[in-house]
């Protein structure tokens, strides 16, 4: 079968070429024009350069495919034109949507995120059913959820549609705002990462990659058209994270817990900040508060629909810091502490 991924470099995209390779997929590569492609070098895919925005470029790497992982997007906590977010994925999704039903692709897998579900009531758990798209305020994670309700009008056009929804995804692999989690890690290795958000005992959901694209592939192979599926991984607060850490290094990290208001302030700073300058905010309001918000998560759907295991967050950390600590993770080096907090899904 041949298939197609678009954003095929990047961190989740690379691991998932691989893994589709092992599977004797033939893959196709789209990547956006003038961004790396190091991370493909060694794979035997087929590249093409286009954007998902423009029809022209992106159909010759339509050819031929049955199937389509559209993971390219544009990511992160903050833009200086915050326009580009719906531009690119809710635009960008239903342009390569409506060119996809030209060439007679069967069945796409859209890459979304858990933050498209909302903020969880308190006490409550997020899991498919969620959905509160109008509460939704960050460009990114409105964009998100856009993306999913767009793509929702070509089911009725004959064209399979499935949806996984990611959470806080972890892994040995190439620096990107989608391994920020990882860049964490690094981060206390190095001393560069010296605090905990709010008390330390909020809830996050942290999934390591490995599960996560061979989840996709199960979804693409599997899931009911129309559906939605939670890729995570355990629900783990900061303090329990950070343990495992040091309890695998054998190290202890003097880390500073910042309460949410002071975070919050910090955030509205460097929102100003970026308003003055035009440069990356350290931290936003929004995502002071998603850092400091309890979100426990259910991936129980996809466990019982498509087989999707988790593997142990202790084994996993075990996996990723030993990469770190090998230096298998490529370009983890130079991540700043304004790429960690992309991505806080």
């Amino acid at each position: 079968m041949k298939t197609l991924i678009t954003g095929a470099n990047g961190y989740i995209g690379n691991h998932l070429a691989q893994l589709l390779l092992n599977k004797g997929y033939d893959v196709n590569a789209l990547l956006l024009n003038g961004t790396d492609t190091h991370s493909l070098e060694s794979l035997p895919v087929e590249i093409f350069w286009g954007d998902i925005r423009d029809s022209q470029s992106i159909e010759p790497a339509l050819e031929g495919c049955d199937a389509v992982f559209h993971l390219a997007s544009a990511v992160g906590i903050w833009a200086k034109d915050p326009n580009i977010f719906h531009e690119v994925n809710v635009l960008g999704t239903e342009n390569l949507l409506r060119n996809c039903l030209r060439k007679g692709v069967r069945r796409v897998v859209v890459i979304s995120s858990c933050g498209a579900l909302g903020l969880p009531a308190v006490g409550q758990i997020i899991d498919e059913t969620v959905g509160r798209g109008t509460a939704l305020t960050d460009p990114y994670e409105v964009s998100k959820f856009k993306q999913v309700e767009v793509s929702k009008k070509y089911l009725n056009h004959g064209l399979e549609v499935v949806f996984v929804y990611l959470t806080r995804v972890f892994g040995p692999g190439i620096k990107s705002d989608g391994n920020s989690i990882t860049g964490i890690f690094e981060g206390l290795l190095n001393g560069t990462w010296r605090i905990i958000p709010g008390n330390g005992k909020t809830y996050g959901n942290f999934a390591f990659v490995h599960d996560v694209v061979d989840g996709m592939v199960k979804a693409m192979e599997r899931g009911k058209s129309g559906e939605g599926y939670i890729l995570g991984g355990e629900n783990l607060n900061y303090e329990q994270l950070f343990y495992f850490v040091e309890n695998l290094t054998g190290r202890q990290f003097k880390l500073s817990r910042i309460p949410y208001p002071i975070m919050y302030l910090i955030g509205w700073i460097e929102e100003m900040r970026s308003k003055l300058t035009g440069s990356k905010p350290f931290v936003t309001t929004f995502a002071a508060k998603k850092f400091t918000t309890d979100c426990p998560i259910s991936c129980h759907k996809a466990q019982k629909e498509l087989g999707y295991r988790i593997t142990p967050a202790k084994e996993a950390l075990r996996d990723t810091l030993e990469a770190l600590q090998a230096g298998q993770t490529g370009a983890f080096s130079t991540f700043k502490k304004s790429d960690l907090w992309a991505q806080a899904a």
